[in-house]
């Protein structure tokens, strides 16, 4: 009887594990780190950074902290 409760919980388990390490993977690779030279404007540049956490800052656009993103893009 244990091995078959063991047969039965394996199973979910592992499906439990597999789908959770393809979410971690999703979540790992949605990131895509942006630099300056991905932007044509600073406009298009200073939009993206006040979106995405420009306390944070997770995209390192704004190099002397003043709020202003890429300052040297036109």
């Amino acid at each position: 009887m244990r091995s078959s409760l063991r047969r039965r919980l394996t199973v979910p388990l592992l499906l439990l594990v597999l789908v959770g390490s393809m979410a971690a993977a999703q979540s790992a690779s949605a990131f895509r780190d942006r630099d300056c030279s991905d932007f044509k404007t600073h406009r298009q540049a200073q939009r993206f950074f006040k979106k995405h956490h420009p306390k944070r800052d997770p995209h390192r656009l704004d190099a002397d902290h003043d709020g202003i993103a890429c300052e040297d893009l036109p």
